[in-house]
């Protein structure tokens, strides 16, 4: 009776340890490409059950969520659509980035997160000849080469940021448009024929710099509106810094010399060209509670009337500290 007994826990025992061990075994990536119709699979790494498939039809690359298992003796395999195969390659996110990079017949597209933007795949339009996302400072830029040149998109509008003009990725500026500004981005670019805006992230008052497509000179502007578009410092410039705070001028460049333009809000009509761009650099002094500018000519310094323009000293001074104290009177107002 022991020993019936002894053999009947055997066999049951052994049953349970045989369905334990058929429940355990893997289901292979051959079954799940003959389930999907498939031709290759490729498990991303750090996803728990996702992969990229290439159907055996078309060749195209899509992503799915495959959940694969054993019921006793029964393989189940439940199959999810991720991103649909219309891809020639797909890369897969990582670090937290906000697009990867799709391929199409040799051209390559962005592709937004699939599980934040429902319709990613339709969005993505494959018709760059090269792709590259840069994260500088916790925010991700998408580099787009076409005909040889490099440019900037905005990853999520697909909008044109700045034309691609550039030899080299590295040299494309780093643009950023906040949404709200993306209308007026758009209207002013054509407005201006500009193939660059750059805007003032100092100051959110919709003051931004622009090149000229045609002739690559930079100006300086505000817009409050589509409609509203005003021009601070005219597009005659090689280079332009953005005013500071309460500044009444700021430094615009030309043939790598440097000048002076008056501030509008500060003068209004009577802005310009107040100090001509014919020096080397420029230095900023806090003399007593008055600003003086110092600008430096062949090579030696010497001070200048940031108003006027007039050179109040001569240049003859080897370094910033060999200046003379400027007595001279700083006027801030131009008199009628």
């Amino acid at each position: 009776m022991a020993y019936k007994l002894s053999k009947i826990v055997f066999i049951t025992l052994n049953l349970m340890f045989s369905g334990v061990i058929i429940a355990q075994q893997d289901i292979s990536d051959k079954q799940i490409l003959k389930k999907i119709k498939g031709k290759k699979i490729e498990w991303i790494s750090g996803e728990n059950n996702l992969a990229k498939v290439k159907m055996k039809s078309t060749k195209k690359w899509g992503v799915y969520n495959i959940d694969a298992y054993h019921d006793l003796d029964e393989a189940v395999i439940d199959l999810d659509e991720v991103v649909a195969p219309k891809f020639d390659s797909i890369d897969w996110f990582k670090n937290m980035e906000p697009f990867t990079i799709v391929k199409i017949k040799k051209k390559y597209g962005i592709l937004l997160n699939p599980y934040e933007v429902h319709d990613a795949a339709e969005r993505a339009k494959c018709i760059y000849d090269a792709v590259k996302l840069k994260e500088v400072d916790g925010r991700f830029y998408a580099l787009v080469k076409q005909n040889e040149k490099w440019g900037l998109v905005d990853w999520f509008e697909d909008l044109v940021l700045v034309d691609p003009t550039f030899d080299n990725p590295e040299d494309v500026p780093l643009v950023w448009i906040e949404g709200w500004a993306k209308d007026m981005f758009v209207s002013s670019k054509k407005k201006l024929k500009a193939d660059i805006l750059i805007f003032d992230e100092g100051n959110g008052d919709g003051v931004f710099k622009a090149r000229k497509k045609v002739t690559k000179k930079w100006g300086m502007y505000q817009s409050l509106g589509e409609n509203d578009l005003k021009t601070l410092i005219p597009a005659k410039y090689d280079s332009i810094r953005f005013f500071g705070y309460n500044s009444n001028y700021t430094a615009v460049y030309n043939k790598g010399k440097v000048g002076m333009h008056l501030s509008y809000w500060s003068y209004n009509e009577n802005t310009k060209l107040s100090v001509p761009c014919i020096y080397e650099d420029y230095k900023n002094f806090d003399a007593d509670g008055v600003l003086k500018l110092a600008m430096k000519k062949d090579g030696k310094w010497g001070w200048v009337n940031w108003l006027t323009g007039k050179e109040e000293s001569e240049f003859k001074y080897e370094t910033l500290d060999d200046l003379p104290y400027p007595y001279y009177k700083q006027a801030i107002w131009i008199e009628d």
